[in-house]
C-alpha cells in the first residue's frame, strides 16, 4: 500500500508516529494512522552517532547481541566443549539443528505481530521473558539438568531472541533517513555481530576461570540476565509508537493475521525480485558460515590440540577464533558503507564475493591455526558484507506494512541455511574437521554467488523501473 506524504520538515524528526499509540495488545488508542515525521538524514560515523533514536536501538541491540552470545557460550561450554565427550559431526550438527530449527518456526509469527503491534513493546516483553527463563535455567543448571530440559528451556529463549531480531531490524528506518540505511545497518549490525561474538568469548573465557561443572555454568548463565534486562531498559526509552509500525494490512483477527504470516512475507518478496535475490545471497554465505563454522569446531577438538606460539588449542582456540571473527564483522562495518559508494552496491558484491573465494580456499587447505584464522575473518568479514548491503535493499525496497514479516522471513531462512550447512557437513566433514571438499565448496558457492548477484541485479532494477512507468 502507498505510504502517506510526510509532513513538512521542521518537525521534530527524532521519532516517527511517537504520538500513535498503539493497537491491539501492545495497547489502545486512536487507531487512525499515526503523523508522519521525517527522519534524519546522516552520512559517516560521527553524524550517524549524533542521532538520539539510532544511538538507543544500537544500544538495544549491543546488549541483546552481547547476551545471546554469552547463552549461546555457555550452552557450547556444556555441550560442545565438554572435556568428558568427544563430538562427532553428527552430534555438532544435531545439537545446532535441535536449537536453531524449531524456532526458526516463530519467524513468520514473529513478522506478523511485528507488523501488528508496537515494536517497541515486542522487543522490551521479548528481552524481559528471556531474562526471567534465563533465571530459571540458571537454578536448574545449578543442581544439574539432563540435557533435554537444556534444550527446551534454551528453546525458549532463542525463541523469544526471534522477535527482538526482527524487531530491531524492522525499526531502524524509523530512526534513520532511507539515504542513510547503509551506514546505519553497517553501524548497528557489525556492532550487534560483534557484540554476539565477544560474549560467546566472554562466557567461555569466564567457565574457563571458574572450572568445569553445572556449578561454573549456572554462574555464567546467570550472568546473562543483566544484559537482557539492560536492553529491555533501554527499548522502554522510546514511545509506545516510536518504531511503528506506521500502517498495517493485517485482518482485525489476530491469530488469523499471524498465520498469515509466512505467506504475505514470502509473496512480498517474489513482488520485489530484488529483496529476494539479496535475501538468497545472504541465506547462501551463512550456508557456508554453518559448514565452516563446523570445520574450525572439529579442528579445535580434535586436530588442533598443542598451542603454537600465540595460536590456542581447545576451548581457548575457539576464543580466538572469536575474535578473528569479531575482527572480520568489525572490518566488515568499516569498509561496506565507503566501498559501497565508491563502486556501487553490486560491483562491490561482485568484488568481494570473488576475493573472498580465493582467500578461503587459498587459507583454508593449509589445515593450520593461522590460516585457519585468515579463512574465519574472511568469512566473516564476507557475510557482514553481504548483510548489510541485503538489509538496507530489504529496508529501502519493502513496505513498512509487510517489512516485519520479510525480516522474519529473511532471518528463518538464514538460520534454516545455517543448520542446512551443518547438516551437509556431516557427510563431508571428518572427525578430525579436516575436509578439503568442505573448504572447496565454499569457495565455489562464493563464486556462483558473485556471477549470479552480478547477472542479477541490473535485470531486478530494470523490472523496478518498468512496473513503476506502467502505474
Amino acid at each position: 500500500m502507498t505510504r502517506p506524504s510526510p509532513p513538512p520538515v521542521g518537525s521534530d524528526p527524532t521519532f516517527a508516529g511517537a504520538s500513535h499509540e498503539s493497537i491491539g495488545p501492545a495497547g489502545s488508542g486512536d487507531p487512525s494512522p499515526p503523523t508522519r515525521r521525517p527522519k534524519p538524514s546522516a552520512h559517516g560515523l560521527r553524524p550517524l552517532l549524533r542521532l538520539r533514536g539510532l544511538r538507543r536501538l544500537m544500544t538495544v541491540r549491543v546488549l541483546s547481541s552481547f547476551g545471546d552470545g554469552a547463552f549461546q557460550g555457555a550452552l557450547a561450554s556444556l555441550v560442545l566443549f565438554d572435556p568428558t565427550s568427544r563430538s562427532s559431526p553428527g552430534q555438532i550438527a544435531a545439537a545446532v539443528s535441535v536449537l536453531l530449527l524449531p524456532y526458526s518456526i516463530i519467524g513468520p509469527f514473529a513478522g506478523a505481530l511485528l507488523d501488528r503491534w508496537s515494536r517497541r513493546q515486542v522487543i522490551l516483553w521479548a528481552n524481559l521473558l528471556r531474562a526471567a527463563v534465563i533465571g530459571v535455567l540458571a537454578v536448574l543448571l545449578a543442581f544439574g539438568i539432563p540435557t533435554l530440559v537444556l534444550f527446551a528451556v534454551a528453546l525458549l529463549v532463542t525463541g523469544a531472541g526471534r522477535f527482538v531480531g526482527s524487531g530491531l531490524s524492522a525499526s531502524l528506518p524509523h530512526v534513520v533517513a532511507t539515504d542513510s540505511l547503509v551506514g546505519a545497518n553497517s553501524l548497528t549490525t557489525t556492532v550487534g555481530s560483534v557484540a554476539t561474538a565477544v560474549g560467546g568469548g566472554y562466557a567461555l573465557g569466564l567457565k574457563g576461570v571458574l572450572g568445569s561443572g553445572h556449578g561454573a555454568a549456572a554462574v555464567v548463565t546467570a550472568t546473562v540476565i543483566f544484559f537482557y534486562l539492560a536492553s529491555a531498559m533501554f527499548a522502554s526509552k522510546f514511545p509506545r509508537m516510536a518504531l511503528g509500525p506506521d500502517e498495517t494490512d493485517e485482518p482485525p483477527q489476530p491469530m488469523f493475521a499471524v498465520l498469515q504470516g509466512f505467506a504475505a512475507g514470502f509473496r512480498h518478496v517474489v513482488q520485489r525480485p530484488a529483496v529476494g535475490l539479496n535475501i538468497a545471497v545472504v541465506t547462501l554465505v551463512r550456508f557456508c558460515f554453518g559448514i565452516a563454522t563446523l570445520v574450525v569446531v572439529l579442528l579445535f577438538r580434535h586436530h588442533f590440540t598443542e598451542h603454537h606460539g600465540i595460536f590456542k588449542a581447545g576451548t581457548a582456540g575457539i576464543t580466538e577464533v572469536l575474535g578473528f571473527a569479531a575482527f572480520g564483522l568489525f572490518l566488515g562495518a568499516v569498509i561496506t558503507a565507503p566501498m559501497v559508494a565508491w563502486l556501487g552496491r553490486t560491483r562491490y558484491m561482485v568484488s568481494l564475493m570473488s576475493i573472498a573465494a580465493v582467500v578461503v580456499v587459498g587459507a583454508g587447505l593449509q589445515f593450520t591455526q593461522l590460516s585457519t584464522m585468515i579463512a574465519t575473518l574472511t568469512i566473516a568479514f564476507a557475510y557482514q558484507s553481504s548483510k548489510i548491503c541485503a538489509d538496507t535493499v530489504v529496508q529501502s525496497d519493502a513496505d513498512d506494512a509487510h517489512i516485519g514479516r520479510v525480516f522474519a522471513l529473511y532471518d528463518t531462512a538464514n538460520n534454516i541455511f545455517y543448520v542446512g550447512g551443518f547438516v551437509l557437513g556431516v557427510a563431508l566433514v571428518p572427525d578430525d574437521g579436516m575436509s578439503r571438499t568442505a573448504v572447496i565448496l565454499v569457495g565455489v558457492v562464493f563464486v556462483v554467488i558473485a556471477a549470479v548477484y552480478g547477472w542479477g541485479m541490473p535485470r531486478c532494477r530494470r523490472f523496478v523501473r518498468k512496473a513503476a512507468s506502467c502505474t
